[in-house]
């Protein structure tokens, strides 16, 4: 019996087209990009439900025949190729001949286009990849593509879409890069019949300053390399303007977007000494190369691309970026403050501190670890902050060593603390259930504090923003693509609300979870990393009390959110074992 069997041609279509159209953005980006090779200088996209419900690309391009307006949605159907040699010189964006089959496979379309030589243009709706209807109409000179419901037939696919907010996220992040990179085009982006770009052709500065806001003019750094028949040119971000989230980073090769992870860690190692490990920088670079050079027949994305000589490139754009960095006087520099000891002085003095009234409740329930403190008194009582008691009587004073460690004797026993996750856990629990009360942890500050976000990042803000309120952020929406912050969680030390704004939308990214509890969930475990209710580098005798007590009243006082471990116990026999 014959167990192999030839699939309808819809069901391949369909199973074809997953692997170029995985979600609403992918159709904006091809129907973009042949809007491009159609030689448009205007360029409008209109977007519904997040894409899921309709997507519209209409451009002023030269238009197409009858004719080709039917084949241009058989698979394998291009005007770009004739021969496979030419895949080894193609300069336009779409060149594969199957975004437009991809997409009439998985959704309903209504094509409208008309050339200039025509009188008339000519409307085609396609469903299931097919025909349904042809006719003449009235048209202006261009083409217009219409993709509704997307995945209609295909349930499985549309349940596996993220939230609106998510899909937006990936749909602006398509257009900006292609704006980016054609800066001489009109581009116009309108979501829910509201404009939310409006981008007039221009020179690439502008166009960056335009596509994101306007503290970027002053921020850019120009780069412009030749060597022999391969150029880098383009602009980099000023050191001290990058930031802790990534989506900011564009790499184009001959103006195609691409994804290098390669020549990613290139542009970031050109910035050693001069930014953070974990920031990154803005640039917006464009490599261009012979064609021959490159391979961009590797993926159906066209996002990924092989050089033929991948070290070349990875020197060339890192020698690139530290010139340019080199010409406009930026060096590392030098701390001559810094503590180059291997250990820190251990501080034995207690320090004066303001004192601050806070209500701690202990749990009177005995837990697994509460049993090496069986013979210490603990109280339910309402405490200050830094009073002159401990709740630890009859022991030894802890000790810090190495700045993040807390040495403590209890008994016969040593523990030993990491104090920044043990803050972290005494974090994270304070603020898990403090939803229902969102206001009433908030310190108001004394100046409002206005932070500016691309259209992507303003989408997450969005998303997120009862979750930042919650947990004691006083903010509000302040113009387009920006907020203000008018008041932070109360009871913490020297926060830097820029920084824990930008790792939420940072960690959000990473995880991409649609489900609201996770993303509370990944918000608190950012800002417990963040926040510190002690941020010093030498605390005194009562505030590493404070944090030992903090941390022996939460439910799970073991590890950290991340699941580290916040202590370890060593009795007197693994000590005399040492020896």
């Amino acid at each position: 019996m014959n167990i192999i069997n030839t699939l309808p041609k819809s069901v391949a279509n369909q199973i074809a087209a997953g692997e170029v159209i995985q979600r609403p953005s992918s159709i904006v980006k091809e129907l973009i990009e042949n809007s491009i090779d159609a030689k448009a200088t205007i360029i409008k996209v209109i977007i519904k439900d997040a894409g899921k419900q309709s997507i519209t690309v209409i451009d002023n391009g030269i238009g197409m025949s009858k004719v080709d307006a039917v084949n241009c949605f058989e698979r394998h159907s291009t005007s770009k190729l004739s021969k496979a040699e030419d895949l080894f010189h193609v300069k336009t964006m779409g060149f594969r001949g199957e975004a437009l089959a991809s997409i009439a496979a998985v959704s309903e379309v209504i094509l409208k286009t008309k050339k200039k030589i025509g009188k008339t243009g000519n409307q085609v709706t396609f469903k299931e990849g097919k025909v349904i209807k042809e006719s003449d109409i009235s048209f202006e000179n261009g083409t217009s593509i219409n993709a509704k419901n997307l995945f209609y037939n295909i349930p499985a696919r549309r349940n596996f879409l993220k939230s609106n907010n998510v899909e937006l996220r990936h749909i602006i992040d398509e257009f900006i890069r292609t704006a980016i990179s054609h800066p001489k085009i009109k581009f116009i982006l309108i979501n829910e019949e509201a404009e939310m770009y409006n981008l007039d052709p221009t020179n690439l500065k502008k166009r960056i300053v335009s596509s994101f806001k306007k503290s970027y003019e002053n921020n850019l750094i120009t780069c412009n390399e030749k060597y022999g028949a391969i150029s880098i040119v383009g602009y980099i971000g000023k050191p001290e303007n990058s930031k802790r989230t990534r989506g900011e980073q564009f790499l184009f090769v001959n103006n195609r977007f691409i994804k290098n992870a390669y020549l990613n860690h290139a542009i970031k190692s050109s910035y050693e000494g001069l930014i953070e490990d974990k920031k990154f920088p803005f640039y917006a670079l464009f490599i261009k190369i012979n064609t021959d050079l490159v391979d961009i027949n590797i993926h159906p994305t066209k996002t990924e691309i092989k050089f033929e000589d991948d070290k070349l490139i990875y020197n060339l754009v890192k020698s690139s970026i530290k010139k340019s960095l080199e010409k406009f006087n930026i060096s590392p520099s030098i701390n001559f403050d810094a503590d180059v000891n291997f250990t820190k002085n251990i501080n034995f003095d207690i320090k004066s501190v303001e004192k601050k009234e806070i209500t701690e409740s202990h749990s009177n329930k005995k837990k697994d670890w509460e049993k090496i403190f069986e013979n210490v008194k603990v109280e339910n009582s309402e405490r200050f902050l830094f009073e002159e008691t401990s709740s630890i009587e009859n022991e030894n004073d802890p000790v810090q060593f190495l700045e993040n460690f807390i040495f403590k004797q209890v008994g016969e026993k040593l523990l030993i603390f990491n104090h920044k996750f043990c803050q972290q856990r005494i974090l994270y629990e304070k603020y898990q259930n403090s939803n229902t009360n969102r206001y009433t942890n908030t310190q108001q500050n004394l100046f409002p504090l206005y932070i500016d976000f691309n259209g992507s990042d303003f989408k997450i803000i969005q998303d997120i923003f009862d979750d930042i309120k919650s947990i004691g952020f006083n903010i509000d929406y302040f113009g387009k693509n920006s907020i203000v912050i008018n008041g932070i969680p109360s009871g913490l030390d020297d926060i830097n609300e820029k920084e824990i704004i930008d790792g939420f939308i940072e960690e959000i990214k990473n995880n991409n979870s649609d489900l609201k509890s996770e993303k509370r969930d990944i918000i608190l475990k950012s800002f417990s990393k963040k926040a510190r209710i002690i941020n010093k580098k030498n605390l005194s005798t009562i505030e590493m009390n404070l944090i030992i007590d903090r941390l022996f009243a939460c439910k799970n006082p073991k590890y950290s959110p991340d699941g580290k471990q916040n202590f370890i116990e060593l009795g007197i026999d693994k000590v005399e074992n040492l020896f």
